[in-house]
């Protein structure tokens, strides 16, 4: 599973919906257009218009909003691919959920290094499983920045697991070392 911004799949989802639904409901106001008898009363052509009209409802709400979130999901890739690599500080996380069978939505903002300063990034990602109980003010998560917007981050959860599995590590040995030092 991908956790890339949900913001732009959920922006995709959606206007993959309306747009499905868009498509039937033109097949249905095609259907009554057809079904329309020789001579239609008012009420037939009220149906018949209102049908239609929410078939270009849906469809002028439906394709940009699919357009829209597959634009952003294609930048995040691409800066996940290619954009580059830096330790950004989260200074703020919220709907982060410890809930077990639920991916949850982080909207997280980070601090992001640039010459000369910090830039603001502000994310929505599907915060792994595993780095749940980490996400939250002064960590700091490797991050790909689109270097012509360091406004625009994706957070690179794979090396975040490397990263927090290696820091688990050095703390269980250290714990270990310190308890074999008071018992001997």
């Amino acid at each position: 599973m991908s956790s890339l911004n949900s913001g732009a799949g959920l922006a995709r989802l959606t206007g993959c919906i309306l747009t499905l639904v868009a498509f039937v409901t033109a097949g249905v106001s095609a259907l009554i257009f057809v079904t329309l008898p020789a001579a239609p009363t008012s009420d037939d052509l009220i149906a018949a218009a209102a049908v239609a009209g929410v078939t270009v409802v849906l469809f002028a709400v439906g394709v940009p909003l699919f357009v829209v979130g597959a634009r952003r999901l294609a930048r995040q890739r691409r800066v996940l691919r290619t954009g580059t690599p830096c330790l950004a500080t989260v200074t703020a996380a919220h709907n982060v959920t410890n809930a077990e069978n639920d991916d949850p939505v982080a909207r997280i903002t980070l601090a992001v290094p640039v010459p000369g300063g910090t830039a603001t990034a502000v994310v929505r990602q599907v915060v792994p499983q595993r780095l749940r109980r980490i996400v939250g003010p002064g960590t700091v998560l490797p991050v790909r920045v689109d270097p012509a917007d360091p406004t625009f981050a994706v957070i690179d959860w794979e090396h975040a697991q490397q990263r927090h599995s290696i820091a688990d590590d050095v703390a269980a040995h250290v714990a270990v070392d310190i308890a074999a030092g008071l018992l001997f």
